[in-house]
């Protein structure tokens, strides 16, 4: 009889767990590098197919994910998120604000969270999603303000939004990205970095996104609120808001 498959400590591992993982990237899901390890990346890509084929979004391969999968012939098309494009049009609405005085990471975005005079990336993301679309990023998500997640606002932290995102399901990887995702950069290599959300795709590997605390001088610290052209070779991936 086949197990279950699922996240453990220690992670579970074998070949019923690489071919799910190739099984999965057929179907154009990104269960990350088929190492044969079930790791979050792979349980995040369990949880969107299983949320497509209207299952219980559980991250767990069990008989009904399993025979979904076998018979399944391809993702959806993908839909933009409603919630995310309102935060984009919130967060277009902000573009060429300054952080005041310069340096400083004082802005009012940073005085609404309660966490102002601190790097403020993921803070204007907060923000824009919270205003402008009524929704709390990595709401009810473990950690605490120890993770950079303030109840009610927000996070301000991006490797927590990005592991909130992977952990809900609704991490999309490096596929071409949709007006209103939230694109997670890692531009220095180690941790993610930067976060933004996508305004528009310029070419197959090459995007707009609007951002907060970035200028052309400094990608990820530079203090204003821009329209930033970027490339897919910057970025982690891309995480979709379910609506």
């Amino acid at each position: 009889m086949e197990r279950d498959l699922h996240v453990t400590s220690p992670m579970m591992a074998g070949p019923d767990v690489q071919a799910l993982q190739e099984r999965l990237a057929a179907l154009g899901y990104t269960p990350g590098v088929p190492d044969g390890f079930y790791g979050p990346t792979t349980a995040s890509a369990v949880r969107t197919f299983q949320r497509d084929a209207k299952l219980d979004e559980d991250g767990v391969v069990g008989p009904k994910t399993r025979a979904a999968l076998a018979t399944a012939t391809g993702r959806p098309p993908p839909v933009a998120s409603l919630t995310g494009q309102k935060a984009l049009a919130e967060a277009q609405k902000y573009i060429g604000t300054v952080e005041q005085p310069a340096g400083s990471n004082r802005t009012e975005f940073g005085l609404w969270f309660g966490a102002n005079g601190v790097a403020w990336c993921n803070i204007f993301v907060s923000y824009c999603f919270s205003v402008g679309a009524d929704y709390i990023l990595a709401k009810g998500f473990p950690g605490g303000r120890s993770h950079g997640i303030f109840a009610g606002k927000g996070c301000s932290y991006v490797p927590t939004t990005a592991a909130w995102l992977r952990s809900a399901g609704m991490w999309v990887g490096k596929s071409q990205p949709l007006p209103g995702d939230i694109v997670i950069y890692n531009l220095h290599g180690g941790r993610p970095d930067h976060i933004g959300i996508v305004s528009r795709v310029l070419g197959k590997d090459t995007f707009e996104a609007v951002e907060g605390n970035t200028s052309f001088q400094n990608d990820s610290n530079g203090g204003a609120v821009m329209l930033r052209s970027r490339h897919l070779t910057r970025v982690d991936g891309f995480g979709r808001i379910t609506d």
